[in-house]
Parts: structure tokens; sequence; C-alpha cells
């Protein structure tokens, strides 16, 4: 590995290291005002030179791969600012360095590196400096709204009440949502927003047997229909509003979503179907279920892929009033497509 030149002072503040680095390919001259003291490693590579400089293994990587991006360019500069971390990677031609030489030697009374970060910015390419913004964290991990389809089961967490026990596999869970993500933090590795929009849901409670809801004056009952029936169910529609606060990380592509949900029922009805024959009869009415909802939620999942959900109600189902349904808390598992 020759070297070009092993140490010169640009400055008093500034050390110039050139050599030539057989993994990239090409001459690297790099600028350092760190002033901390460091001695040139007995490799002259890229690695080693930074490494001995002070810049994270991070930044490194970072420097290494740009600066054996471009094939076409036969010299790279590479400036590592005050901070020691703060990495600006310019390929220009040999003429082209001469020139910028000369134009800081001219006038001392400037400062050289906001004068040379004029000069590279010029310089640059457009491609490392979205990669450099990029690293900062300009890019966010939630988009600013997006529909979900939520496909799963739900049950009653208290299921003690006579006749209310559900046929696990038949109960689903089903809702359209429209969703905005708010980003309050937009960071290097973690993303963090509130998700909030409308949805209209669906609770399928499939009974098991023959079991139906009924209305006995005022009151709801769970009784034997005293005829074979291949499907009983109480459907309760809802419009709910969920609001999350979500993080995201970004190097995972993985996000978990903490939160709740209010919501207000927009209908209700009993549908029922005959085994022998198929028919069916559907029957609308409130069935003692009680108007207003709210309980917890939460959401894991990849950053676009499948992501699983809990819904927990709070709330009953039914309304306190209701002596043959209390104690019945709907719950719901499943996952957002």
């Amino acid at each position: 590995m020759s070297v070009l030149s092993v140490k010169a002072n640009f400055k008093s503040d500034t050390t110039i290291v050139e050599f030539t680095d057989k993994g990239v390919k090409k001459r690297v001259t790099v600028y350092t005002s760190s002033k901390r003291d460091f001695d040139l490693p007995k490799v002259l590579d890229l690695e080693n030179v930074l490494k001995s400089v002070g810049v994270d293994s991070l930044e490194r990587k970072k420097a290494i791969v740009l600066a054996g991006s471009n094939g076409e360019k036969q010299d790279t500069i590479l400036v590592v600012a005050r901070d020691g971390r703060d990495i600006k990677i310019v390929l220009r031609a040999p003429k082209e360095l001469s020139v910028a030489r000369q134009d800081t030697s001219r006038n001392d009374n400037e400062d050289h590196w906001s004068r040379e970060n004029r000069t590279y910015k010029s310089e640059s390419n457009e491609d490392d400096d979205k990669k450099e913004k990029k690293s900062k964290g300009s890019g966010k991990f939630f988009s600013r709204s997006d529909f979900g389809l939520y496909i799963g089961l739900n049950n009653w967490a208290k299921g003690s009440t006579t006749g209310s026990s559900l046929d696990t596999w038949g109960s689903r869970y089903v809702a359209l949502s429209l969703q905005r993500n708010a980003t309050l933090i937009n960071g290097k590795q973690v993303d963090v927003a509130i998700t909030y929009g409308p949805e209209v849901a669906w609770n399928n409670f499939m009974f098991e047997g023959n079991t139906v809801t009924e209305m006995l004056g005022k009151q709801v009952v769970f009784k034997d229909f005293g005829q074979n029936l291949s499907k009983s169910k109480l459907v309760v529609p809802m419009l709910n509003v969920p609001i999350l606060l979500n993080f995201g990380f970004e190097e995972a592509k993985f996000r978990i979503g903490l939160g709740g949900y209010v919501g207000y029922r927009i209908g209700g009805y009993r549908k029922i179907k005959y085994d022998d024959g198929g028919k069916k009869e559907k029957l609308k009415g409130s069935y003692g279920l009680e108007d207003f909802r709210y309980g917890l939620t939460a959401e894991l999942g990849k950053k676009k892929g499948l992501t699983f959900f809990v819904r927990y109600d709070l709330s009953e189902t039914f309304k306190v009033e209701q002596i043959n349904a209390k104690g019945l808390q709907a719950w719901s598992i499943g996952l957002r497509l």
C-alpha cells in the first residue's frame, strides 16, 4: 500500500492524512480538526485512520461505503468535523483538489472549516446528502394515514352468566379503520406517533348449541330455542375511535402501539339459521346492550405487514339493569391486515 503523504499540518488545528486505500481502490485524503492527540496506525487504511481520529464504528462503516460507491472519481476527500463524528464525503478530481488547497491558502484570516464546507457542498453528490439526511432521522417511520382491516375472534371475559357460553371459533370480530398518524418524535432509532381515527366494528357473538337471545319484557335472556339450529348469534355494530401511542423501531422495522378506545353502538340484531332446510331469520333490536363502550388496546407487528392486535372492554356489554347478563365484558384478538 503506497503512502502519498503520511502527516501534514494544514493549519495549527488541522491535520491532513493522505494515503491509497486498496479496499476502496482510490486515494483518500482525510482532514480532521480533532484536538485530541492520535498516532497514525501502522496500516494506513480508511478504517484504521478514522478509528485513530476517534470516529465511532457506525460512522466509519458509513464512510467506507460512501468512499467506495463512486467508481469514476479517483480521489476521495473526507472531512472529519470538530466533534469527531460528523463526516462529510466528497469525490473530486486531483485538479479540483489542488485548486481547493490554493483557495484556502490565500486567506488565512477566513475560517478554514466554513470555507471548506462551502466548497464541498457545491461539489458534493446529491445522493450523499440524501443519505446523510436519512441517517439523521429525516425520514418518518409512520405514514400520515392508512387503512386497516381487523379480523379476529371475540368472546366474553366473564362468561359465567347462564346460557352465555359462546362458540370460540364462530365468534368473530371485524373492523374497518381509517387512521391518521401524527409523528411526535422523529429519532434515529425510534419514532413516536399518536395514531387516531374512526372505525366501524362488528362483534359477532356466536352461541353454543341452540341458545338464542330474546327479550322478556325489559330483560334480556339467553334461552334454548327448542329447535335444532346450525347458527345463532348476536351481532353488535359499533362506531369506535381508538387512540394509540405508537413506537416505531427503524432498524428492526417493528412497531408497538398502546392505547384505548371509545365507541358508540349503532345497531344490533339476532340472527339464527335452522338446522333443517337452512332457513334464516334476522331480528333487529337493542337486546339490553350498552350504548357506549370503552376499553384498552394494544398492537404489535412489522412496519409493513401483519399486525397482531388485542382489545379488551373495560365497560360491560349489557346495561347494568340487565340482571340476566351481568359482568359480560367483550375482548377481541386477531390480525390487522
